[in-house]
């Protein structure tokens, strides 16, 4: 395998030269950067000097993805995975970064030259990961819409876009009594983006219609702890006739046995829909899912787009729309 001293001797230069091209720590002439790269290219040397690769490439993006106590593992590797097959298909690997104190990470990579540019999972609302966007010289594209958006470039699904289609899914249906299920508080209070986003949207859409809607949070994720849910949702609003599940497959799992406990046949007794998961509740009920690959994959376009110096619009904003599916647990109300 070719190595350093080999692309230095082929293209006529020392290995410090070569080594400059690579790291970009130091200005080279066009020609003998271009000397370099063709040199690299026809011995195989990796890393290889690409003419749309900016002078001083790592070919690494860093994902900044704090794990929270909250963390849904599924919804975590969905989004993982789709970010880095999406950049391998561009050339670059993948850092993973998991602290909770992600600014400080990303000064961190930022500083010590250690990636391209950074993407930001798992977003809050209030992100201190959007404002250090700021203070940083790598380009970082957000999959998630924080209120401040000045430092970097947005992509997510239109949550609440989602949660306004939710409510007049079911208002169309005839429900009238509605619960939104979100088993996991600590998720909502923290501001996590697409809880928040869509069930605000939610609520304030059933109150446009008149509809009396119900926002519950299990004090656990434990079958007694949904079965305990369910029970004190259906004490308060007996008439309940919908329910909205803002969880993955597990979750959706013990909702549709905590109503099959009370008596309650879906869609029958009740319709039930499945909302803001990664499509891995597809099985068991109508869905308005994230949508990982499409979502990631205009990201790292994005991303590229930016080191390449095709574009310099930070501060934009791209929300894609959400595909309602149906699964037959939606059902109007007789």
């Amino acid at each position: 395998m070719a190595g350093i001293k080999d692309v230095a001797a082929k293209a006529g230069v020392s290995i410090s030269t070569v080594s400059y091209v690579v790291s970009g720590k130091r200005k080279i002439g066009d020609q003998t950067r271009e000397r370099v790269r063709v040199a690299a290219l026809e011995l195989g040397y990796r890393p290889v000097i690409d003419a749309t690769t900016p002078v001083g490439s790592t070919h690494v993006l860093a994902v900044s993805s704090p794990l929270r106590p909250y963390t849904d593992a599924s919804n975590y590797a969905a989004f993982f995975l789709a970010l880095a097959s999406a950049s391998k298909r561009h050339g670059y690997d993948i850092l993973l970064l998991m602290h909770e104190a992600g600014d400080q990470e990303l000064r961190r990579v930022a500083d010590r030259h250690m990636a391209d540019g950074v993407f930001l999972l798992d977003v809050l609302l209030s992100d201190s990961r959007a404002d250090m966007a700021g203070a940083i010289d790598i380009p970082v594209v957000s999959i998630g819409y924080t209120n401040d958006t000045a430092n970097v470039y947005t992509v997510d699904m239109d949550f609440a876009g989602m949660g306004r289609e939710a409510m007049d899914k079911a208002h169309v249906l005839g429900h009238r009594h509605v619960m939104l299920y979100c088993p996991d508080r600590r998720a909502f209070l923290d501001g996590s983006n697409f809880l928040v986003r869509f069930l605000d949207a939610a609520m304030q859409r059933g109150e446009e219609l008149g509809m009396t809607v119900m926002r519950k949070f299990a004090s656990g994720r434990s079958a007694d702890d949904v079965n305990l849910a369910v029970d004190e949702a259906f004490a308060a609003d007996p008439r309940i006739t919908a329910i909205i599940c803002e969880e993955n497959a597990a979750q959706m799992g013990l909702l549709m046995n905590a109503l099959s406990r009370r008596g309650l046949r879906v869609p029958q007794d009740v319709s039930v829909m499945a909302a803001c998961a990664n499509g891995s509740t597809a099985r068991l009920a109508d869905e308005m899912p994230m949508n990982p690959a499409a979502v990631c994959e205009r990201a790292v376009d994005i991303m590229v787009e930016v080191l390449r110096g095709e574009r310099r619009d930070v501060g934009y904003v791209e929300l894609l729309p959400g595909e309602y599916c149906a699964r037959g647990t939606m059902r109007a109300r007789r």
